[in-house]
């Protein structure tokens, strides 16, 4: 496989076609319900992106704003009847662990998704550090060649 498979461009491409994917999914299945929390799902895709080009973001931190996010928006949505107070909403998004109104899927997500970019983050700096290598022994090498050049021409001039 090539180097530039593993490019940085490869993995933002893959980055771009799954919030595609979700732009042109979601509306079909959830419809307006989704369209209205548009903005969260754009949020969490720039965390993603700004912690992929190395950001000091707590990815973790991140995953876990975007249920809370989504928590709190669709509750109010699917209870408008309600008045619900910040004091009623910080309560609920504090026992949402306890209630798991998602099931298991922010944990698993959570967990898939950190695992992933960590090492996909590594990954691409690696090739990054990597590639700065090669060009630094790049150099030397051009440099000892010249030189080895220089003594040979020097040597020819002295006879």
């Amino acid at each position: 496989m090539p180097l530039s498979f593993f490019s940085k461009g490869y993995f933002q491409d893959l980055l771009n076609k799954s919030e595609k994917s979700l732009y042109e999914t979601f509306p079909g299945m959830y419809g307006d319900l989704y369209n209205q929390n548009v903005k969260v799902f754009k949020d969490l895709y720039s965390d993603l992106r700004r912690y992929y080009r190395g950001a000091n973001i707590n990815l973790e931190e991140a995953l876990n704003e975007f249920w809370i996010h989504l928590l709190e928006r669709l509750f109010k949505l699917m209870n408008p009847q309600y008045h619900l107070t910040d004091d009623y909403v910080e309560c609920m998004v504090k026992h949402s662990e306890q209630h798991k109104p998602f099931g298991e899927v922010p944990r698993d997500l959570k967990l898939k998704a950190t695992r992933a970019f960590i090492a996909v983050r590594s990954f691409v700096q690696g090739l990054g550090v990597a590639n700065d290598v090669i060009k630094k022994v790049s150099q030397i090498i051009l440099q000892i060649i010249g030189a080895r050049g220089d003594l040979k021409e020097k040597r020819e001039e002295d006879q």
